[in-house]
């Protein structure tokens, strides 16, 4: 009997000692300046699980329950993600006339010409229009009249077997604006010539308001000219193509009668240039005239007319695909 009482003595001996151990181990680490707490940086493992919210989750020395992270207000990161205002640019400014100067002092004539070019057709600088116009002609006998190199054209050099219509329709030119730009002759061809050719799109504008005719090589300023149209607001406005080009055209007259270049009668000039008809408009386009005085006027019968030795200048520019715009 004595020995069963001893055996129950030391096990419940054995007992207490172990919840007494087991609670020194809960208080060791609820107490944040506890040995237990300064021995190690690692994290220690989850002691007590009662339900997913009572979770205790230690990290290093910090003790944080999961009901606790999820009651804790979110960090506020507006200031930190705040978006950046981009700087509201300023508005792009029109191209000035110092720039011009800038580009002209330092030899960059094509760059000076294509600025002058917007400025002119455009009119962003009004007062400044004939002053602007000059100084265009003035790049453009180089850039455009002369045989010198530009970046708008290339130079083909003269093979055996060349003749001058077939290098014009190889690059879409006609080959009496060869001539005129090269100062050369069909039969004066060599193997070997360097013949300046234009390239690009070419485009009219039409101004009956200014009585003008605006000729663009690229959108770029070529050339304008002093027009007569039509009276009583008979030329139409809008945008044409090409339909035809003669030279020493026939007139067939609207009153009737039927006058071949030369005849008195004949009011068309050297060249002529037709305008695809269009519904309730035929028979419309640019032609030269032998009333010169009539220029600056409105006194054709619809018809575009210009100066003779203009309209031949302007044909030879124009090909079949040239886009020609009448406005008001």
């Amino acid at each position: 009997m004595k020995t069963i009482r001893n055996s129950l003595l030391t096990i419940f001996i054995i007992y207490l000692l172990s919840f007494l151990t087991a609670n020194d181990s809960v208080i060791s680490a609820e107490i944040p300046n506890s040995e237990a707490s300064a021995k190690s940086n690692q994290e220690l493992p989850v002691l007590l699980v009662k339900k997913d919210e009572d979770t205790v989750i230690y990290k290093k020395d910090i003790i944080i329950r999961s009901d606790e992270l999820k009651a804790e207000p979110k960090k506020d990161t507006t200031e930190e993600f705040k978006s950046i205002e981009k700087p509201v640019g300023k508005k792009q400014e029109a191209p000035s006339l110092d720039i011009v100067d800038k580009y002209l002092k330092e030899g960059k004539k094509y760059e000076a010409r294509n600025i002058l070019s917007d400025l002119f057709v455009n009119k962003i600088i009004p007062e400044k229009q004939k002053e602007v116009k000059e100084l265009l002609d003035k790049l453009n006998e180089e850039l455009i009249f002369s045989s010198t190199p530009s970046p708008d054209a290339t130079m083909y050099t003269v093979q055996a077997g060349d003749i001058m219509t077939r290098i014009a329709k190889q690059y879409n030119t006609n080959y009496e604006l060869i001539m005129r730009i090269n100062n050369k002759s069909p039969t004066r061809l060599n193997i070997g010539d360097k013949l300046k050719l234009l390239t690009g799109k070419t485009k009219i504008l039409i101004s009956k308001t200014d009585f003008t005719l605006t000729l663009l090589l690229n959108d770029h300023y070529v050339k304008q000219y002093r027009i007569g149209t039509g009276k009583n607001d008979k030329t139409p406005v809008g945008t044409f193509e090409v339909k035809n080009k003669m030279k020493e055209p026939t007139w067939y007259s609207p009153n009737g009668g039927i006058f071949p270049y030369g005849h008195p009668e004949n009011i068309l000039g050297t060249r002529w240039i037709g305008l695809k008809d269009k519904p309730d408009l035929y028979g419309y386009g640019i032609h030269g005239t032998t009333l010169p005085e009539s220029i600056g006027t409105a006194s054709s019968n619809g018809c575009v007319r210009m100066v003779n030795s203009d309209v031949e200048e302007l044909y030879d520019f124009v090909t079949l695909d040239t886009e020609i715009i009448i406005q008001r």
